[in-house]
């Protein structure tokens, strides 16, 4: 089964990416027509272990479910990569080249220690005094040579990576930008600003006049059922990649709506088939 080449895809249009966790929702979204996917860190926390992202997740949990889902679709696979498990450049290096061999063709590395989502807001909460955000950010210099090492692993693949900057809410958009441009330097071949730093088309301007080339827009966000963008307001200014969560949440209600109308109904023989 040949699976199509996600740089080649990203020099010929703008793709919108939803967020997947496992073999059955990567294939729904391409029998709905979407052209890569994206292994969230969240979400394959919530499917393999039942709990929030709270950095629980492991390196062999990422590679055993790249690999099946690889397996199973012909689309591009992207992988969130988190702080690319681990401290060491040395250790990101062969994580990046173990998620290589299981098939994925960008793998994000954030500027983030291992302490992130509901875990650092919970640290936050319980420690007087703590930045949520600050404290869960490593250096500049030591992301970039995760980047670097990453970049190294990717070279001779169709694999690239993606540096993903979480520093917004501490050091601002400025800040995040010149992270972007510098993890260029270091080999990334997009960016990704997170953590509310990307909100309207304005921001996007902003960004594209110091940070050159391909860029991830980190989903549409809604409110009162207007969305803060369009994609086609954010691709003239290099955001040729657009994420959306859709099938973890789809999947949940679906499952939540169905197994109550088969224990409510099932005395009466009303049960729901397959």
């Amino acid at each position: 089964m040949k699976t199509m080449i996600l740089k080649d895809m990203l020099a010929k249009e703008q793709l919108l990416v939803p967020c997947i966790y496992d073999c059955a929702s990567a294939k729904m979204a391409e029998n709905t027509g979407y052209q890569a996917v994206m292994l969230s860190g969240a979400s394959i926390s919530y499917a393999m272990d039942g709990l929030p992202d709270m950095a629980m997740a492991t390196i062999d949990e990422l590679v055993f479910a790249a690999e099946h889902i690889t397996n199973c679709v012909k689309i591009p696979l992207l992988i969130d990569g988190d702080d690319g498990y681990g401290e060491s450049p040395a250790v990101v290096y062969r994580n990046v080249k173990r998620l290589i061999q299981a098939g994925s063709q960008a793998i994000t590395i954030e500027d983030s220690t291992g302490v992130r989502g509901f875990e650092r807001r919970i640290a936050a909460k319980n420690t007087p005094g703590a930045d949520p955000f600050k404290d869960s950010l490593v250096s500049k210099e030591v992301w970039l040579a995760k980047i670097r090492a990453g970049a190294e692993a990717c070279e001779g693949t169709d694999c690239m990576i993606i540096a993903r900057t979480n520093c917004y809410p501490v050091l601002g958009l400025d800040e995040a930008i010149d992270r972007c441009a510098k993890a260029r330097e270091m080999g990334a071949q997009m960016t990704l600003i997170c953590s509310g730093g990307l909100k309207h088309v304005e921001d996007a301007r902003i960004a594209a006049e110091r940070d050159k080339g391909w860029k991830v827009w980190p989903d549409i966000v809604s409110e009162n059922g207007v969305p803060n963008i369009t994609l086609e307001e954010v691709e003239p200014y290099g955001f040729n990649m657009v994420t959306c969560h859709v099938f973890e949440k789809g999947a949940i209600y679906g499952m939540m709506r169905r197994g109550k109308h088969n224990r409510e109904e099932a005395h009466k023989g009303k049960c729901e088939k397959e």
